[in-house]
C-alpha cells in the first residue's frame, strides 16, 4: 500500500468525522435530558469528542486497512449508542434529534446535484471502492440514487438493535440538511432516494 495520502483519504476521514459528530450530538442530548448519566462509562466509551488530524494518526503503510478499521469502529459504536438510547427514549424523539443535527449542517440554496454531492461528502457509505450509491436519475429538478447494498444493517444487528432505526435517523438528518433549501427528500424505501426541487 502506498504511503501517499491523497484528497480521497481526507475526504473519507471527513465523512468519519461527520458520523462521529452525529454520535456525539445524540450523546450530549441524552446527557442534557437525563437519559444517560455522566458516570455511565459504557455510554461515554461509545463517542469520541475529537479526532486527531489524519496525517498524525493514520498508518501510512496500511492506509486502506486503517481507514476501513476506523469506519468499522465508528459504525459499531454509533449502532451501540443508539441501541442503548432506544431503551430509554422513543424512536420519534431520536428522529427529532437527528433532524436538528441536520439543520446544523444545512446544504443552503444549491442545485439538486450540489445537494447530492454534499450528502456524498457527509455520510459514510463504506469505502469508495464499494461504490454503494448509484445515480438513477439526474436533471435540473431531481436527482435520484439507489444504495446498491445494505452496508450498515450488520452493525446494528451485532449491537442487538434494529437496522430500520439507522435508516430512519439518516433520513431525518438528510431532511434537516435540506431544511430551508427549497429542496425536498423523497425516500421510497431504505435503498432508494431522490432530492427534488419543491414546487
Amino acid at each position: 500500500m502506498s504511503s501517499f495520502l491523497g484528497p480521497i483519504h481526507f475526504w473519507l476521514y471527513d465523512k468519519i468525522k461527520f458520523q462521529e459528530s452525529l454520535a456525539l450530538h445524540f450523546y450530549d442530548f441524552a446527557l442534557k435530558n437525563g437519559w444517560i448519566d455522566s458516570s455511565d462509562s459504557a455510554s461515554a466509551s461509545l463517542v469520541k469528542k475529537e479526532l486527531p488530524p489524519l496525517e498524525d494518526s493514520i498508518d501510512t503503510l496500511n492506509i486502506h486497512g486503517w481507514l476501513q478499521e476506523r469506519i468499522h469502529d465508528a459504525e459499531s459504536r454509533y449502532a451501540k449508542l443508539i441501541t442503548r438510547l432506544t431503551g430509554k427514549i422513543q424512536s420519534s424523539e431520536l428522529e427529532k434529534i437527528a433532524f436538528e443535527f441536520g439543520k446544523m449542517h444545512p446544504v443552503g440554496k444549491v442545485p439538486v446535484r450540489e445537494a447530492y454531492k454534499i450528502f456524498e461528502d457527509s455520510f459514510l457509505n463504506g469505502m469508495p471502492c464499494d461504490r454503494v450509491n448509484v445515480i438513477t436519475q439526474k436533471d435540473d429538478f431531481c436527482i435520484g440514487w439507489e444504495q446498491t447494498q445494505d452496508i450498515h444493517g450488520a452493525y446494528w444487528l451485532n449491537a442487538g438493535g434494529c437496522p430500520e432505526i439507522y435508516y430512519k435517523l439518516r433520513k431525518n438528518v438528510m431532511s434537516g440538511m435540506l431544511n430551508g433549501s427549497g429542496l425536498a427528500l423523497e425516500n421510497f424505501d431504505y435503498l432508494h432516494y431522490a432530492i427534488k426541487k419543491e414546487n
